[in-house]
């Protein structure tokens, strides 16, 4: 490389100068463009003549200058090493590299063309392998570093945890029914406050031991001991007792009947991790999980993250043999050629070739269970305390004209978070601009300006800009601060802000993430509550745990969204669309509640 930097600097110094071209120089002329002395600027020559990047011609006598000539382009030298820089994983280099040697239009298109051949399903040759590999590749604009189960909250991590680790059992969204996984078989008294539950013999962690009864016991005491501090503690807050009666035979004792207890034990969250790897990577665990899914985590780094087929899982081996994220930070440069980085994206979006190969892709969408909100801050003083002025913002926001401004995914206003649920669509008559002044003086605004706060990612800084403009030209003055996610989770954070604009995406429990969203620590909503909502809304919580029959458990979450909307707490404003491709030699492809495919399901049609 270095070498190469010394041709790309004479290169740039006499940028007037075609290739082929005589142009005269001086030894210390090139000690000075090559920042040495004139003995190694006499070496670079001779390395750049040797790889025939350049022709010297000495002169001869003393006075007399030497003469050049380039052989190669700047784009010939960089683009290789570009390319380089992609196979070791490091996009982000090579972006850099293109950027920071200005390479030309048509050479920079030409390296895209290569670039999106490297995206989307590939099958390889690895090293030593016997056959060949079948290899997923996509890029991300982030790090994926959390993903211990006890303290998931994202859904791209979310997502990971349910590749990566398995729970008790599974539900199954379609015939809104649990099956068994770890657990091939339970049974409960006739109260529901004793549960047991038989464990598959043979199931192995990706280190090798075998997953037993003792795991299950420690995975959730471990979530239900205040000191692991899990955002998910409340999830078992009925459990009196857990045992380990033998190696495949687990006991769990309730304080009183939960009808959401086999809800709670299928949720990622309560994942089974194996406790010596726990207690012996520490913090490390989080970033290097060890689980007993289909796949087995080999890389998260700040370049790249891979995860690779578990041969021994004992539902059967994954067809794909490896997965890969390259981490790319999100910057313009980038949206414009790798569309699957732009925002909280769902990661399965391969890069589709600019020229000509979009028929050989299938695209496909749907509603995402969920919606975008703007809540309110009910324990910091100001404008924001008045619920007036709470119910005039929500008249001031266009929800239609945001929609069609900001564009993307977003795709129909909300008046709730699940759009099925609402017997009445959104209220589309927003006030009229003229009367915004009035509207405002009404409720007793003076002009203070409001601290609006949001994290990086799904789109945020696109709505949280439009919202702070919009706004403003109706007269209400805001602030914007836009922090990573892990910043705005922070009670001093939201302790300072008086909006919070952020956005929720359940999964296929749809009951219990929604509960989890109103009970959880971690959530941005529960933390922004004055004492009185909290109570409130904890009551239909505590309803919903002992009510078995589904319909009469919507009705807990519907009341407890119109406590927020009676109080103007939270302004739901758009549902969005989750959009995927795919290639059409991928087989099993289906996306699932929170927009993601399970990578066990995919396999290649030759």
């Amino acid at each position: 490389m270095q070498i190469a930097y010394h041709y790309l600097r004479l290169r740039q110094h006499f940028a007037h100068v075609a290739e082929g071209v005589t142009q005269e120089v001086s030894l210390p002329e090139l000690a000075d463009i090559f920042c040495c002395t004139v003995r190694n600027a006499k070496m670079v020559v001779k390395q750049l003549v040797e790889q025939k990047w350049l022709e010297w011609i000495p002169g001869r006598g003393r006075g007399h200058v030497s003469q050049i000539i380039f052989v190669k382009t700047k784009e010939q030298i960089v683009i290789p090493i570009a390319q380089a820089y992609v196979r070791q994983g490091d996009l982000e280099k090579a972006m850099l590299l293109l950027n920071e040697w200005s390479v030309s239009g048509k050479m920079r298109e030409g390296f895209f063309d290569w670039l999106s051949g490297q995206f989307g399903f590939r099958t390889e040759e690895g090293e030593g392998e016997t056959r060949a590999r079948d290899t997923l590749r996509m890029s991300f604009y982030r790090t994926i570093p959390a993903l211990d189960p006890a303290f998931v909250g994202r859904v791209t991590e979310s997502h990971m945890v349910k590749q990566i680790f398995d729970t008790l059992i599974r539900y199954d969204e379609k015939r809104g029914a649990f099956h068994p996984h770890l657990a091939h078989h339970w049974e409960t008294n006739a109260d529901g406050t004793e549960w047991t539950f038989y464990l598959r013999k043979g199931v192995l962690f990706h280190h090798g031991r075998e997953l037993t009864a003792d795991d299950v016991v420690w995975t959730l005491k471990r979530l239900a001991d205040p000191l692991t501090g899990s955002p998910y503690l409340w999830m078992l807050e009925d459990v009196e007792e857990l045992s380990a009666v033998r190696d495949t035979i687990v006991k769990i004792r309730l304080r009183r009947p939960n009808r959401m207890l086999l809800s709670i034990l299928a949720s990622d969250r309560l994942s089974i991790v194996p406790g010596d790897m726990v207690q012996q990577k520490g913090e490390r665990f989080a970033r290097e999980p060890v689980g007993s899914g289909p796949f087995c985590l080999v890389e998260n780094s700040e370049q790249m993250f891979i995860l690779d087929a578990f041969p021994s899982y004992f539902l059967g081996r994954a067809h794909l043999d490896r997965v890969e994220i390259w981490i790319v930070p999100e910057n313009k440069r980038t949206q414009e050629v790798i569309p699957s980085i732009a925002g909280e994206v769902h990661v399965l979006q391969p890069m589709l070739d600019v020229k000509g190969r979009r028929e050989e892709w299938q695209e496909f969408q749907q509603m995402e269970k969920g919606c975008k909100y703007l809540a309110f801050n009910l324990n910091r003083s100001g404008p924001s305390q008045n619920p007036a002025f709470r119910e005039a913002i929500h008249r001031l926001v266009d929800r239609e004209k945001m929609i069609r401004e900001v564009a993307g995914r977003r795709y129909i206003p909300a008046n709730g978070f699940i759009l099925d649920w609402q017997e009445h669509g959104y209220d589309a008559s927003p006030v009229d601009p003229r009367d915004a002044q009035a509207l405002l003086a009404a409720c007793g605004y003076r002009g203070e300006a409001l601290v609006l706060y949001t994290y990086k990612g799904a789109g945020n800084e696109q709505d949280a800009a439009w919202l702070q403009q919009h706004l403003r030209e109706l007269g209400v003055a805001v602030e914007l601060f836009i922090v990573p996610i892990e910043e705005l989770g922070k009670p001093q954070t939201l302790s300072e802000a008086d909006m919070i604009l952020a956005g929720e995406v359940f999964d296929d429990q749809l009951l219990l993430g929604m509960m989890e969203m109103y009970k959880s620590s971690r959530g941005f909503i529960r933390l922004l509550w004055d004492k009185q909502l909290r109570e409130e809304i904890d009551q239909e919580m505590d309803k919903l745990m002992l009510e078995g029959d589904p319909a009469r458990q919507k009705k807990c979450l519907i009341r407890a969204e119109e406590l927020l909307k009676e109080r103007s707490a939270l302004l739901f404003l758009f549902h969005s669309l989750q959009q995927s491709a795919y290639h059409s030699a991928l087989a099993g492809v289906s996306l699932n509640a929170l927009g993601f495919v399970d990578y066990r399901d995919i396999w290649f049609k030759p």
